[in-house]
Order: structure tokens, then C-alpha cells, then sequence
């Protein structure tokens, strides 16, 4: 019988705050999952003040990420990925469960996203997360085109 995903279990997994080294991973990881993916260099900038990415290690692999713009007590993920083979797993769940406590440390107040409304699977991850949809941006995704909902987590 084969498996979809490796469990959690089997994996020796480490989320750790993304650093330059690890930015190929990041652009692997982006280049996998999205039509319009970031450069590696465009990548930096979540390595710097200001933004940050949460990244899930299996050993030097990147299973899954969170990349996180800030500005002042607000954040933005902008982006969140996981590897086609580990989908389903809890990894997402376990970046995104690093990522808020990072703006909790940070003393963010709220955290906002935007998600495909087809996404359903994103959608219930995050409200199971805390996040409430607040809104929706018209026409926000291209390839295909679609409406993305704005949703927000209050940390206060």
C-alpha cells in the first residue's frame, strides 16, 4: 500500500527561521507550487528586518514554508506552501503555528492573509487557526482568475 504523504513521525522535522542558506529551498518550494513564483533573489527580502519566512527542515530538504511581511504591529503572510508529497501531512499547520507565535514574540496585533475561495482546504486551516474571514478582493488571482478572501487573526 503507498502513501500519499510521510507522517510526521517519519520525518525529522525542525521549524526554524528562515536564513539566506536556506533560500534555494524557498524558491524550490515556490517554483512547485505557484504559476507566478518569487525569484530566490526577490526571496531575500524575507530574510531581513522587517519580514521574515518560517520554514519547515526535514534535514536540508524544505517541506513547507510561510513567508511574512510586517509593518509595524500588522503582518501579512504572503505566501504559505508545502511540498506535493507532503500534503495533508500537518506540516502548513505547524509553519503557521510557528509563524504566529513569531508575531506574538514580535508583539504583532493581527495577522492577515489572502486565499483562493476554491482553496478549501486553506480555508479551514486557517479558521481552525483562528483567522475570520473579513473580507474579499475581486479578480486578486490570475491563472485561473479568481476572487481571494481576506482573512484576519487578532493576537491581542
Amino acid at each position: 500500500m503507498t502513501t500519499r504523504f510521510r507522517a510526521i513521525s517519519d520525518i525529522k522535522m525542525n521549524v526554524v527561521l528562515a536564513r539566506q542558506e536556506h533560500l534555494p529551498e524557498i524558491a524550490r518550494l515556490e517554483r512547485e507550487n505557484f504559476h507566478e513564483p518569487w525569484s530566490e533573489s526577490a526571496l531575500e527580502l524575507f530574510v531581513k528586518d522587517g519580514a521574515f519566512c518560517a520554514l519547515c527542515l526535514d534535514g536540508e530538504r524544505g517541506i513547507s514554508y510561510c513567508t511574512v511581511l510586517t509593518v509595524l504591529d500588522e503582518a501579512q503572510i504572503v505566501n504559505v506552501a508545502t511540498d506535493e508529497g507532503f500534503r495533508g501531512a500537518g506540516y502548513a499547520r505547524s509553519v503557521l503555528t510557528f509563524v504566529l507565535e513569531e508575531c506574538r514574540r514580535r508583539r504583532i496585533n493581527s495577522v492577515s492573509l489572502e486565499v483562493r475561495e476554491s482553496n478549501e482546504a486553506a480555508i479551514a486551516l486557517y479558521v481552525s487557526l483562528g483567522f475570520i474571514a473579513e473580507g474579499k478582493r475581486r479578480d486578486f488571482y490570475k491563472n485561473p482568475r479568481e476572487n481571494a478572501l481576506v482573512m484576519i487573526k487578532n493576537l491581542e
